[in-house]
């Protein structure tokens, strides 16, 4: 079975490529963010929506702070990465995922011994969870296929907790 593969956050060279979900479902409209503020207000204002979607976009903007940093050295790096965190951890303050992309993201830049090696990390990781996120994608679609027959009707439910 071949599924349509559309990519809610992705990574394009610099830029982080979002489906505007307020656009949907009338209109298939992207936004482009160039800066971590930028993503922030995306996820803010729902242009980005859903927990996994989040979490990546969160991920993507400590990398696109990485990405176009002029710091001179490691130690400023992580100075302006922990910034960038700082501001898209306010965007969405009850969005776990959220929070695990900022935890997985600044865990794995910490490692980084250089300048270049910090900025090769944080976009090798934002886009290592993007892709994770498809698959496990993926993974549900296949396995939702295999249970619902032509004809049945699927009603979802979410229930605010607490």
């Amino acid at each position: 079975m071949k599924f349509f593969e559309a990519r809610s956050v992705e990574w394009r060279d610099g830029v982080v490529r979002l489906i505007d979900q307020n656009a949907l479902p009338w209109e298939l409209r992207y936004v482009e963010c160039r800066s971590p503020e930028e993503v922030a207000r995306a996820i803010k204002d729902m242009t980005v929506r859903g927990a996994p979607a989040i979490g990546v976009a969160t991920a993507m903007g400590i990398a696109l702070a990485a990405y176009h940093s002029n710091a001179k050295s490691l130690e400023a790096l992580l100075r302006e990465v922990e910034e960038a965190a700082r501001a898209l951890s306010r965007a969405r303050p009850t969005a776990r995922n959220l929070f695990w992309a900022i935890e997985r993201m600044m865990s794995a830049v910490k490692r980084a011994k250089s300048l270049e090696q910090a900025k090769r990390i944080a976009v090798d990781e934002a886009i290592k969870m993007a892709e994770e996120d498809v698959e496990v994608n993926r993974r549900i679609g296949e396995i939702g296929a295999s249970l619902i027959e032509d004809g049945d009707a699927i009603l979802t439910h979410c229930k605010q907790l607490g």
